[in-house]
């Protein structure tokens, strides 16, 4: 089992920031503040805004997430030949920007903010049952209308889940190498080969399973008609769950009576701001 340092946690509202304000349009959209359901029930969904908050979260992802294999690639190439006391400095920026692409991906699923969050998303995408939102923030509804998008299109849950398990391991290998200050060459932390394998299957699970998918999910074909929209699809989610009135609202243990999405409740969504 991998010991987690405490210290990690310190970086998680910093990161926030780091990934929210390198793009203003999707800042100025998390800060808006409307009634999710009593104003229209839930129609808001339907605005060519909304979509566009999904499209450039995904962009905005996809312009880090790359950048961010080849760095690391590199970085377990260099560390392999170098003493381990080199390890953390290395190491400790590739975590950091490790977490502000977790965060980044917050944009596309509900209550994904930290590193804890990846196994539960999974989870859910494996399972074909994504938790209704938790609280009253815009941005978590829309969160969870896509990732029930993702979770019935074809295969495409099993592959974004293998993703975020894959995400989840690399990132526990980034920890390790962050704080590894041992001088045994026989610990069984992660090495930087275990590293350089583990983002290989990180990125064949990225540009061959889940990002192909999700790009069918999110840019609406040209000749695609009305009723198939993105924005429309959103739109029927979001209705559909201001209708039930099922939001959850319990005492913060994570769960909740009363209908869910297909059963299941969630953690409320940190916008950061």
């Amino acid at each position: 089992m991998i010991v987690r340092s405490a210290i990690a946690g310190v970086f998680v509202s910093t990161t926030f920031m780091l990934a929210a304000c390198g793009n203003g349009n999707l800042l100025a959209y998390e800060r808006k503040g409307f009634s999710v359901c009593y104003a229209d029930g839930g129609a808001w969904a339907g605005e060519g805004i909304a979509a566009r908050y999904i499209e450039d979260g995904f962009h905005d992802l996809e312009r880090h997430f790359s950048p961010f294999l080849n760095d690391v690639e590199q970085a377990a190439a260099k560390a392999a030949s170098e003493p381990r006391a080199n390890w953390p400095v290395r190491f400790a920026p590739l975590h950091n920007e490790m977490q502000a692409n977790i965060v980044r991906l917050g944009r596309l699923f509900p209550r994904m903010r930290r590193p804890l969050d990846l196994a539960p998303m999974a989870a859910q995408l494996e399972e074909g049952r994504i938790w209704w939102p938790r609280g009253d923030h815009h941005t978590e509804y829309l969160a969870v209308a896509l990732s029930e998008e993702f979770a019935d299109h074809q295969n495409l849950g099993h592959h974004v889940a293998i993703f975020l398990s894959s995400l989840e391991r690399v990132e526990a290998m980034l920890l390790d190498l962050r704080y590894d200050e041992t001088d045994d060459p026989a610990s069984d932390l992660s090495s930087p080969q275990d590293l350089a394998d583990a983002v290989r299957q990180l990125r064949e699970s990225w540009e061959d399973g889940a990002r192909p998918g999700m790009m069918q999910v999110i840019f609406d074909r040209p000749d695609i008609p009305e009723n198939e929209t993105l924005s429309r699809r959103l739109q029927t989610r979001v209705m559909a769950i201001c209708k039930s009135g099922s939001t959850c609202s319990g005492d913060g243990s994570g769960n909740c009576a009363g209908a869910t999405s297909n059963g299941l409740t969630g953690e409320p969504m940190d916008i950061g701001l």
